[in-house]
């Protein structure tokens, strides 16, 4: 788990990850479907989207999607795997593990027998609550309760109640509370000395200095972008190789229709996150959670190459087609590999190669089978 990393990462990439999770749950949010639906399936699970079911008893695991989630005095005899705006769990029992994604999360009274693994903005594992374990990201997290171990970042990390055992702490504030007590060692990876009160017992605590500033020199800079044109140009090459029917489709759909790309693209990029949780939330839609994430994944790591090998073949298409992917893999990896802007370039080449998919399978699914595929032409001189 990325939790158990012994080198600290810088603030500046901490909270741009935080940012993007926080951006996916919002999308998830919006997409959500509005009616509302729960059941039990044979194994005793429950499936639930709805804001006003508090079910007194679950026999397996619950599962659980929608705006705000006010579990009280229940008893889940497994997992908690829940995602929405706000989750509040109090006086409650859990015999297995809690899975949490939200934008504020409150875990108040209540014993996990297993582990809490919780994403938000404002999490917090409050008083009288137990868990063998917490593992917490979020732009602050609080640990009032109790645990076996910890591993807790955010940009303000408090720490008020009992570890019996180590915490791993990434954050730029750490609080130690006057009713800390930790047994074992606090692994502190902070970008300022720690807030320690009267009272806070601590066995051990190591601090390891981070900056927020990025300290990456210009030689660094330079190196980086020089690797990703690289590695990019070298990709772009293998996809003209193996696909140059594709490469040169796209490059005739950009400039033929770009419009339907582009939309097809962004819809595609949205539908993403809600797409992935009503198929894990649906347990017979595990496997394809599964094939639709490898199937982004597999899109994301290629998608710089495959967008400059386009435009690349959509202006030189007179050109020798190994040069041209070439040197749209040089560009397209340059600029991915820009500070600031090349998280943006990226992401603009994944919705490019994702509408450009959707558009392929649309297109292949209206065809009738006798009828040929109409590609997209390069433009003539």
């Amino acid at each position: 788990m990325a939790f158990n990393q012994t080198a600290a990462a810088p603030s500046h990439k901490m909270r741009r990850c935080l940012l993007m999770a926080f951006a996916l749950i919002a999308l998830a949010l919006t997409a959500l479907p509005t009616a509302s639906f729960a059941g039990t399936d044979t194994a005793g699970n429950v499936l639930a989207t709805d804001n006003d079911s508090n079910p007194s008893g679950v026999e397996g695991d619950l599962y659980w999607a929608g705006q705000a989630l006010n579990l009280d005095d229940a008893s889940i005899d497994r997992d908690i795997i829940a995602a929405g705006e706000s989750l509040s769990i109090r006086d409650c029992t859990v015999g297995g593990a809690v899975r949490l994604a939200a934008r504020t999360i409150d875990i108040a009274k209540t014993t996990v027998d297993g582990s809490v693994t919780v994403a938000g903005q404002h999490v917090v594992l409050n008083s009288d609550s137990t868990a063998n374990c917490f593992y917490a990201i979020g732009e602050t997290v609080a640990l009032r309760g109790s645990t076996k171990s910890a591993a807790l970042a955010g940009d303000t990390v408090t720490i008020d109640g009992t570890v019996d055992g180590d915490v791993e702490v990434w954050a730029d504030k750490l609080i130690l509370g006057k009713n800390a007590h930790i047994t074992g060692t606090v692994n502190a990876h902070v970008s300022e000395d720690p807030e320690r009160a009267a009272g806070a017992e601590v066995g051990a605590l190591k601090i390891d200095r981070t900056e927020n500033e990025d300290t990456s020199t210009v030689n660094d800079v330079i190196g980086g972008i020089v690797a990703a044109a690289l590695s990019t140009c070298f990709v772009a090459l293998l996809l003209e190789l193996v696909f140059p029917r594709a490469t040169a489709s796209a490059a005739g759909m950009l400039h033929q229709r770009p419009m339907p790309l582009w939309v097809s693209g962004l819809l595609g990029t949205i539908a993403i996150v809600p797409a992935v949780l009503l198929l894990i939330i649906s347990i017979a839609g595990l496997s394809l959670a599964g094939a639709l994430m490898c199937g982004v994944i597999g899109i994301a790591l290629v998608s710089s190459a495959f967008s400059g090998c386009a435009l690349a073949r959509m202006v030189g298409h007179n050109q020798n087609r190994y040069a041209m992917a070439a040197v749209g893999g040089i560009i397209a990896g340059a600029l991915t590999g820009l500070p600031l802007v090349g998280d943006f370039i990226s992401g603009v080449a994944f919705v490019f190669m994702l509408g450009y998919v959707i558009q392929i399978i649309w297109r292949n699914a209206r065809l009738k089978p006798q009828q040929p595929a109409n590609t997209p032409g390069l433009p003539t001189a």
